[in-house]
């Protein structure tokens, strides 16, 4: 009697999932049923914005059905996030994330409103973006060596454009505390235009920024730049060297842009919009808009997207752990 009901049961939960897996299927075939909304978490006009509304014409393309940009400025990007993470999850709803609202600045909160891999289901990289080290021209350095022979002979006397707490930005400059062992003293910013007008003038000594943001700057001697903190030379400033050229192969970091969906998205539904932006950003024209953001148009699968995520989370929590890096909220 028991192995007999064991064996209902097991037709039943077999049943019960293929139902599920029918149903999924029915959904994705059906997907999208309206306008997809993608949520910004900044004000419009940013690098984040400005990618996602160049990719807005080829998913609309590519699924049939229009885009929608909304943005929700606010607490560092995770107004926005709370915001897709409690929405219906029918991929309707997606977060265009980056490093900040994604995960460096709910790691480094008491009371953080989401952590990613509970309250997302990652569908693809959008971009990465090349990060540099900055110097006013007149500071005595050329080089990040030179940078730290000086701070090591000046203890705490540098001054560093600290344009967000819990920014990509910031865990570069923490990166290269730690593993150059030297100190300074951090002036903060909300942003980075007021970050970058404060090192063009000579009020502080570096910072570490975006190179959409500051290659006019460098090209035209406002501006030095130390490295390019990634594995590759940036094109449009071919003689600034990498990190790993200058010696120090640990600093580099990467600043991304991603579509995140709310977690219980069906797994079809994250897989067909996977394939969509793909689709977009194989486009020659939106690959080229990007460039001249300074970003790389670069996609991604569910999983292989899961798995960068993955291996970033361990790298910034570490350096978050060791700098004590922590936000108050």
């Amino acid at each position: 009697m028991r192995t007999s009901q064991g064996l209902i049961g097991a037709i039943l939960i077999g049943a019960i999932l293929l139902m599920t897996e029918l149903a999924c299927a029915a959904h994705a075939q059906q997907f999208p049923s309206k306008p997809i909304v993608l949520v910004v978490p900044y004000a419009p006009g940013g690098n984040v914005d400005v990618s996602a509304r160049i990719l807005q014409a080829g998913i609309a393309d590519a699924l049939g059905q229009p885009i929608i940009i909304e943005n929700r400025p606010g607490a560092g990007g995770t107004i926005a996030g709370e915001y897709v993470a409690r929405a219906a999850p029918d991929g309707h709803t997606l977060f265009v994330g980056s490093n900040g609202p994604i995960m460096l600045g709910p790691m480094t909160m008491a009371k953080a409103p989401y952590q990613w891999d509970k309250a997302f289901s990652p569908v693809s990289t959008l971009a990465f973006a090349t990060n540099m080290l900055l110097a006013r021209p007149s500071l005595p350095a050329k080089t990040i060596a030179e940078l730290v022979n000086y701070a090591r002979r000046n203890p705490s006397t540098i001054t560093v454009a600290n344009s967000g707490i819990a920014s990509i930005n910031h865990f570069l400059g923490e990166l290269l505390k730690l593993k150059a062992g030297i100190t300074w003293t951090e002036v903060h910013y909300r942003g980075n235009a007021p970050a970058i007008t404060d090192l063009v003038a000579g009020h502080v000594d570096i910072g570490f920024q975006q190179l959409v943001d500051s290659l006019a700057h460098i090209q035209a001697g406002r501006l030095r730049g130390l490295a390019v903190l990634g594995p590759r030379r940036a094109a449009s400033l071919p003689d600034v060297p990498t990190s790993t050229e200058a010696g120090f192969p640990d600093v580099q970091g990467v600043t991304f842009n991603g579509i995140f969906a709310p977690k219980a998205t069906p797994r079809p539904v994250v897989e067909k919009l996977s394939a969509a932006i793909r689709a977009a950003l194989a486009k020659k024209t939106v690959a080229d808009q990007l460039a001249a953001l300074g970003s790389e148009a670069r996609g991604s699968s569910p999983d292989e997207f899961a798995s960068f995520l993955e291996a970033e989370t361990r790298k910034w929590t570490d350096v978050m752990t060791k700098a004590n890096i922590k936000v108050q909220e």
